[in-house]
C-alpha cells in the first residue's frame, strides 16, 4: 500500500485505537488511589506514548502489505481458470462499501492532518522561543538568601546539576525553564509577598521538576499533542499526565517541607499574588493541574470525577465509528447456502476489493499481496484482474502473481493470457513467466505457437528467448524456422542467438553461415558474425576470415575483423 493511503488508514484507525487506550487508562485510574501519584503518572505517560505508537505501527504495517492480504475466505477449494462468475448471487461485502466511500477521502484526510500539524508546530516553536526569551528578558538577581535556599533544597532533593534562580518581571508564578542548564524564575511578588518558608516550599516544587527531568517529558508530550491534535482522548490523557506530574512534585515538596497543610497555604498564598496566568507552553509545569484539586488532594482527599461525562461520550462515538470501520473492513463475504455460491461470492468479493480501489498504485499493492499468498484459490481473481484492470502495471503484476501460485496452478491462466490478451506488454510478461515456471513439454507448445503467430515482434522475441532457455532438443526446430523466415530482423536476430546457444556447434555453424551469406538484414549478419566467434574450438574462424575479406557489407567486414583480432 502506498504511503499516503497507509497514513490515511492509520489516522482513521487511531480514532478507535486511541479512544480504547484512553478508556483503559480511565478504568485503571478508577482503581488506583489518588494519593499514588507516581503510579498514575507512569500509567498516563505510557498511555500517551502508546497512543502515538499505535498509528505509527498501523502505518508501517499497512505500507508493507495490503488490507486484502489476510482477508480471504478459506471455504472455497482450488479453482481453475474459467468463466469469472455465473448467473448466481453476487455478494457485496460491507468492507467494500465502506472502503469505497473512504478511499477517495484519504488524501484529504492526510492533507488536513498535515496542515494541522504544521500549524501546531509553528505554535509549539513560538512557545519554545518565548520560553527561551523568559530567561533573558526582564530578569534580575535574587537575594543571596534565596540562592542559598535553592542550593540547600537541591542537596536535599539530590540534584547534582547547578540550578540558577532569577527574579523575572515576565512570569506570574514560579517556573522552571531549560534542561541542560535549568533556571528557576520567580515573580517579584513571590519574593515580597511570601514568607521565607512558603517560598522554600514553592522552590522545592520547582526543583522537583528539575530532578524528574519534567521539561524533557513535557516537550515530548507537546510533540505528541501536535501529531495527534485531532483526537480529544489524546488531549484528555495529556492533561492527566500534567495533573499527575504536578501531584508528584507536590509530594516531593511536602516531603521536603514536612507539612502538607503548610504547603497548601503556600500554594494559596502564591495564587492570591498572581495577576494573570502564565502564557508560555514549554515551562515544566505548563498548564498542570487545577489548584483547588491539588489542595484538596493534599489536605482532604475526596473522590473526584476521574473521567468526565463529555469525554466518555466522545470516546463512545469514536469507538463506534472507528471500531465499526475496523470490524467492517475485516469482515468477509457472507456465505451462500450452496458450496458453488460460496465460491462465487468469495472470488467476486476479492475481485471487487481490488477493482474498487481508486488509485492504480493501491490496486498494484493489493495484487502483489495476493501473489505473496501463492494460494491456488486466487487463480481466477488474478486472471480476472489481468484481463479487466484498466492499468497495464496492475495487469502485469497479476500475471507475475499467477506465476507464483503453488504447484504451477496458474500456468493455465497464463497460457490463456499469452494467447489472446489485447496488450502486447501483458502477453509478453505471460510468455516470460511461462518459460520460467511451466514444465518444458507444456511450455514448448505454447512458446512455439506464440513465436509463430503473435502479431507483436516483441512478444515473438520473448517467446524465442524462452525457447532458447528450455535447453530442449525439441526447441531447436522452432528456433531455426524464425531465424530464416520471420519478417522482423529483430525476431530473426533473437532466434539466431538462441539457436546458436542451444544447438550443437556443428548445427549452429550451418545456420550461422547461411544467415551470414543470405539474410537481407545487416543487423542479423552482424549477429551471425558474433555467434561464429563464440563457437568452441575455433569452429567459426574460417567463416569469419572469409567474411572479413569478401562480404559486401562494410559493417559486417569490420565486425568480422574485430572478432578475429579479439580471438587472437
Amino acid at each position: 500500500m502506498i504511503v499516503p493511503q497507509a497514513l490515511g488508514w492509520a489516522l482513521v484507525d487511531s480514532l478507535w485505537q486511541d479512544a480504547l487506550a484512553a478508556a483503559g487508562l480511565a478504568a485503571l485510574f478508577a482503581l488506583i488511589p489518588v494519593r499514588a501519584a507516581r503510579a498514575r503518572y507512569a500509567l498516563a505517560t505510557l498511555t500517551l506514548a502508546l497512543m502515538l505508537a499505535l498509528p505509527i505501527a498501523t502505518a508501517v504495517r499497512l505500507s508493507g502489505t495490503s488490507p486484502w492480504s489476510s482477508d480471504v475466505v478459506t471455504a472455497a477449494p482450488a479453482v481453475a481458470p474459467g468463466p469469472l462468475s455465473g448467473p448466481g448471487p453476487r455478494a457485496v461485502p460491507a468492507a467494500t462499501r465502506i472502503r469505497t466511500a473512504l478511499e477517495p477521502a484519504l488524501p484529504w484526510v492526510v492533507l488536513v492532518w498535515f496542515a494541522g500539524v504544521v500549524a501546531l508546530s509553528l505554535r509549539l516553536a513560538s512557545g519554545w522561543l518565548v520560553a527561551r526569551q523568559l530567561g533573558r528578558v526582564g530578569t534580575s538577581s535574587v537575594p543571596d538568601s534565596c540562592g542559598e535556599a535553592v542550593a540547600r533544597l537541591a542537596v536535599r532533593l539530590r540534584i547534582s546539576r547547578p540550578v540558577r534562580v532569577f527574579e523575572s518581571a515576565m512570569v506570574q508564578v514560579p517556573a522552571v525553564i531549560g534542561w541542560l542548564r535549568p533556571v528557576i524564575l520567580l515573580p517579584a511578588s513571590a519574593l515580597t509577598g511570601l514568607t521565607p518558608l512558603q517560598l522554600d516550599a514553592l522552590l522545592a516544587h520547582e526543583l522537583a521538576h528539575v530532578r524528574r527531568y519534567d521539561h524533557l517529558v513535557n516537550l515530548g508530550q507537546a510533540v505528541i499533542e501536535t501529531l495527534l491534535f485531532y483526537h480529544p482522548a489524546v488531549w484528555w490523557v495529556s492533561q492527566q499526565v500534567r495533573d499527575e506530574r504536578e501531584h508528584c512534585c507536590d509530594d516531593l515538596a511536602v516531603a521536603v517541607c514536612g507539612d502538607a497543610h503548610f504547603y497548601a497555604t503556600a500554594l494559596l498564598g502564591m495564587e492570591r499574588l498572581r495577576v494573570t496566568p502564565p502564557a508560555f507552553a514549554l515551562a515544566a509545569a505548563g498548564r498542570g493541574g487545577s489548584l483547588m484539586s491539588r489542595i484538596r488532594r493534599l489536605v482532604a482527599p475526596v473522590q473526584t470525577e476521574i473521567f468526565p461525562r463529555w469525554m466518555a461520550g466522545v470516546i463512545a462515538v469514536t469507538l463506534a465509528l472507528g471500531g465499526g470501520v475496523h470490524l467492517a473492513s475485516g469482515t468477509t463475504a457472507p456465505a451462500v447456502s450452496d458450496r458453488g455460491g460460496r465460491r462465487t461470492a468469495t472470488l467476486d468479493s476479492v475481485i471487487d476489493r481490488v477493482e474498487d480501489l481508486r488509485y492504480p498504485d493501491a490496486r498494484h499493492g493489493a495484487v502483489k499481496a495476493l501473489g505473496k499468498r501463492r494460494d491456488p484459490r486466487m487463480v481466477t481473481p488474478l486472471l480476472a484482474i489481468a484481463r479487466r484492470d484498466a492499468d497495464r502495471k496492475v495487469q502485469r503484476e497479476a500475471v507475475e502473481a499467477l506465476g507464483k501460485v503453488r504447484g504451477g496452478a496458474g500456468v493455465g491462466a497464463l497460457i490463456d493470457i499469452a494467447r489472446d490478451h489485447p496488450s502486447p506488454d501483458v502477453r509478453r510478461k505471460a510468455v516470460k513467466t511461462i518459460g520460467e515456471i511451466a514444465p518444458p513439454d507444456v511450455a514448448l507448445g505454447l512458446l512455439e505457437e506464440v513465436a509463430r503467430r503473435d502479431p507483436d515482434d516483441h512478444v515473438q522475441q520473448e517467446a524465442i528467448e524462452a525457447l532458447g532457455h528450455l535447453s530442449s532438443p525439441q526447441a531447436l526446430r522452432p528456433l531455426a524456422l524464425p531465424a530464416r523466415g520471420r519478417p522482423s530482423p529483430e525476431v530473426r536476430e533473437e532466434a539466431l542467438e538462441q539457436y546458436s546457444r542451444a544447438a550443437a556447434p556443428e548445427s549452429a555453424l550451418v545456420l550461422l553461415v547461411d544467415r551470414l551469406a543470405n539474410d537481407r538484414s545487416t543487423a542479423v549478419q552482424v549477429e551471425a558474425v558474433e555467434r561464429l566467434a563464440d563457437l568452441p574450438d575455433g569452429l567459426g574462424i574460417a567463416a569469419l576470415r572469409k567474411a572479413a575479406r569478401f562480404h559486401p557489407s562494410p559493417r559486417v567486414r569490420t565486425e568480422a575483423r574485430h572478432r578475429l583480432e579479439v580471438y587472437r
